[in-house]
């Protein structure tokens, strides 16, 4: 963002001041309608001593004109700021707003001063900070934090490291977080996530080209990216127009994995899914699925497939257009050269997923050998296994570590978790930011995998398929919780919400075209449209 706002400036001749300008004033539009003109209120803005204080004087200065009753903590004197800020800081002194200096006093009554705002306004650190927080703005932030007001950050919570998310000594807990032009990595990393609340992307008048370079290669996936991508639904279409998967699936006690993989397929519109499992299982999955055709494929008749499966399997799946492989299969040999002849032989989508991935633990070097175009979907546990390491290993460095396996096994890698990330082998990283807490339970990694299967089959490239697969997932997830509460759910639930979350970015084309219209665009889009 550094660079962009540079060429902004030097290639294209906006001035900062223009772009600080703008970026005060998108804060405005937020606190707005948080504070409808009707009720004003009170702001406090605190301002630090780089361009996001100078934001923070732009606020300052467009709130009193508003009316607002406007508070203005700066942390040093008008001489000491340099540049846009300091040019900002004298043209609010002139207009006749008055700022108080948190030094004053040894910071001792800050937290009333805090407390005497509706809102307060973060214009302390911004995306600059390096290392941990001085003593004065670690003060500072914890008083924010204890204050009963709703918080503002401008661009990035203080605090946050904007390229890791971490929190450098003590950060500001935001309700909302305006973030400008684009959003930075430390708001969708946690612990910085967490801390950022809302998150709303500006715009601030950047020419589109730079916003849109090459040479960045990481992407959000938001609605538009999804929707754009939907297949459509013909008025003349049929079950086959739609493409048919193949699941292969399940163990003793875990033929609900195959049961839900196969109905989130269906719920994703895969025109026909096929569930196979090994023969002597397949009555019992039969018993749990009406749409989802089962089969039955040679087993030991101790839960893992014969030799001979592989000929069967391979058969089925030739009359389809992608296969899952992988929920509730044991980690086992038997699953290890089954899942290698699929990679040998097949050359359509092939989604591999947990017991699948933990057999592939045992010989990662079979990747070499694929034929197939391989989607990959561990959660940070698996992908541990996978490399040798540690979970926590595995979070410290997501994007990258997703990326650079991408790349080494050639596969796209949808890693789990919040958020989940998605790279693909020429270097590209997507990163879905929906979701939340309710996915944390058994058996919504089987709905992924149905989902990434139903759309990969329906025509959508593997990456495409994965990183729309990853939205609807956890956007399927937040419905659910806006509409029923955060509490008490299980996979069924998640899996009866997919069809909301297709609708609720397929149905309402004036009503996203409005959003999308809008200069602030909330990450999480679906609560924008409740707004």
């Amino acid at each position: 963002m550094g660079q962009i706002d540079r060429e902004a400036m030097e290639g294209f001749g906006i001035p900062g001041m223009v772009l600080m300008e703008n970026a005060g004033l998108q804060v405005v539009n937020l606190l707005q309608e948080l504070l409808p003109p009707g009720e004003r209120g009170a702001v406090v803005v605190v301002c630090g001593k780089g361009n996001n204080g100078g934001d923070g004087f732009v606020i300052a200065r467009h709130l009193s004109r508003l009316g607002y009753r406007v508070k203005v903590l700066a942390v040093d004197r008008p001489e000491t700021y340099k540049g846009d800020a300091a040019q900002n800081y004298r043209i609010l002194l002139d207009s006749g707003t008055g700022v108080m200096l948190t030094e004053d006093r040894g910071l001792r009554g800050l937290g009333e001063r805090l407390d005497e705002g509706d809102v307060i306004v973060d214009a302390l650190l911004g995306t600059g900070t390096r290392r941990r927080v001085s003593e004065q703005y670690q003060t500072i932030i914890d008083d924010i934090n204890r204050s009963r007001a709703r918080v503002v950050a401008v661009d990035i919570p203080s605090g946050i490291s904007a390229d890791t998310g971490e929190v450098m000594g003590t950060a500001v807990r935001a309700d909302y977080t305006v973030t400008f032009a684009l959003p930075k990595r430390g708001l969708l990393l946690f612990p910085g996530a967490e801390h950022a609340g809302r998150v709303a992307v500006a715009d601030i008048g950047i020419p589109e080209e730079l916003l849109t370079s090459t040479a960045i290669r990481e992407n959000l996936v938001d609605a538009e990216y999804v929707a754009e991508r939907l297949p459509p639904r013909k008025p003349d279409g049929h079950k086959g127009t739609y493409g048919r998967v193949l699941i292969v699936a399940g163990s003793p006690g875990m033929t609900g994995a195959a049961a839900l993989t196969g109905e989130a397929a269906l719920r994703g519109g895969a025109g026909l899914v096929y569930a196979g499992t090994t023969e002597e299982l397949r009555p019992v999955l039969e018993a749990k699925l009406k749409e989802v055709i089962s089969l039955g494929f040679p087993g030991d008749k101790k839960g893992d497939f014969k030799e001979g499966a592989a000929r069967e399997v391979l058969e089925k799946a030739r009359t389809c257009q992608a296969v899952a492989f992988g929920p509730g299969l044991n980690p086992s040999a038997p699953t290890l050269e089954l899942l290698k002849e699929l990679l040998r032989s097949l050359d359509i989508p092939l989604v591999v997923d947990a017991g699948s991935l933990a057999a592939l633990a045992l010989e990662p070097g079979a990747l070499r050998h694929k034929k197939a175009p391989v989607v990959l979907t561990p959660h940070p546990g698996e992908m541990a296994r996978l490399l040798g390491t540690t979970v926590s290993a595995v979070q410290e460095e997501r994007w990258e570590l997703a990326a650079r396996q991408a790349a080494e096994w050639g596969t796209v890698v949808l890693l789990k978790g919040a958020h989940t990330v998605i790279a693909a082998p020429g270097g590209e990283v997507y990163v879905s930011p929906s979701g939340n807490p309710a996915l944390s339970t058994a058996g919504t990694g089987d709905l992924l995998t149905g989902l990434v299967a139903a759309l990969a089959a329906q025509g959508l490239s593997p990456l495409q398929a994965a990183a729309c697969g990853a939205f609807l997932h956890g956007l399927s997830a937040d419905l659910l919780v806006r509409e029923r509460g955060a509490r008490g759910w299980k996979a069924g639930d998640v899996l009866d919400f997919i069809p909301a979350a297709l609708n609720s970015l397929a149905a309402p084309p004036q009503r996203r075209e409005e959003f999308l219209r809008s200069s602030l665009r909330w990450i999480r889009e679906f609560e924008a449209w409740r707004w």
